[in-house]
């Protein structure tokens, strides 16, 4: 296994290329590679760049004191573990769902992703995330050709002033992004806006958001705020529960008769075979690191073919450590070092 080669920068995070030469498997991680969360949809993270510093962000992205690295996958080496995932799941994968912990678009490759992905036997649709401060004419026109087929857009406000808060930006536009809105439903591309409800903040924004969406006769997903540990906090927003949020929902379905709450159905999701794990909770195991971690005192390993990220440790790459196996959830491994 190849050890990886990190950029410096005086400006930004250190980044970190996975290149197929590293032998570094995409599976286990889950700031970048493959994730299976035992549907047919597979979330694809190709890097982790983000050009926008949102005050309620759930992973900090573009915060480099939280996160001191970037991460971006080599396309080719991508693909390849795209197939093995799914090979992994008894091929019972029909979506591919770009996401990231930042900005997708931010991928330098990410029309030639999209174009690749859906040569894969079975690929019937892919949709990605985005905020859409990156998407142009041409942009989208490049998407469009490469068979996108849904852009999921996050717009959290119509208000210029307010909008460019929220996104941590002064470079924010809405103008901007409504007219990216017309752009993508005058095209093949299918649009779905993703506000993020912030109860006590964007309570007089998310109607305007809703009469948007019936204007452009295009789906809007409500996003409910959630609160983790790393994630940046939006100190005016109150936390509310499920059967809350989802009240709020029907309170809007009602006023606005539009269709807010959407589930699996609505994306044509269904449950499918998950990747078996290859390590369990409290399992001990020798563990290669191969890279920084995306957090600070973490470094990420290698076991069985699978990404590891081990917390509280402070070895140098190309160690071997012990470590116990705290988490495994979708396949994503986390440890602590003995």
């Amino acid at each position: 296994m190849k050890l990886i080669e990190i950029e410096e920068s005086k400006t930004s995070n250190k980044l970190i290329k996975i290149e197929r030469s590293s032998n570094i498997p995409l599976i286990g991680a889950i700031h970048i590679g493959v994730i299976d969360r035992g549907s047919n949809l597979l979330q694809v993270r190709a890097s982790t760049y983000c050009n926008m510093k949102c005050t309620f962000c759930s992973t900090a992205a573009n915060s480099f004191d939280i996160h001191p690295y970037n991460y971006e996958i080599e396309l080719d080496y991508l693909i390849d573990w795209i197939k093995e995932a799914i090979k992994l799941k008894n091929n019972d994968v029909s979506q591919i769902n770009i996401d990231s912990v930042g900005e997708p678009v931010a991928y330098p490759h990410i029309a030639e992703l999209i174009k690749e992905v859906k040569k894969i036997p079975g690929i019937e649709y892919v949709t990605m995330q985005s905020n859409g401060t990156l998407l142009s004419a041409i942009k989208i026109a490049q998407l469009e050709k490469a068979g996108l087929g849904r852009i999921n857009l996050s717009i959290h406000s119509l208000d210029n002033d307010f909008s460019k808060k929220l996104f941590g930006s002064k470079y924010y536009d809405i103008e901007k992004i409504k007219a990216t809105c017309k752009m993508i439903v005058n095209s093949k591309i299918e649009l779905n806006i993703t506000p993020v409800y912030l109860p006590g903040v964007n309570d007089d924004e998310i109607p305007e958001l809703i009469n948007l969406a019936k204007e452009l006769k295009c789906k809007i997903s409500i996003q409910k705020y959630e609160l983790y540990k790393y994630s940046r906090k939006d100190k005016k927003t109150k936390m509310i529960n499920w059967f809350k949020f989802y009240k709020k929902l029907d309170e809007w379905e009602k006023e606005f008769d539009y269709k807010l709450k959407l589930g699996p159905i609505d994306f044509n999701m269904k449950r499918s075979q998950r990747i078996p794990l290859v390590m369990n909770r409290d399992d001990i195991v020798p563990v290669k690191l191969v890279m920084p971690g995306w957090m600070p005192n973490e470094m990420i390993g290698v076991y069985n073919n699978r990404l590891v990220t081990v917390v509280d440790c402070d070895k140098s790459l190309n160690s071997i450590v012990r470590v116990k196996i705290l988490e495994t959830k979708d396949s994503i491994y986390i440890g602590k070092k003995l």
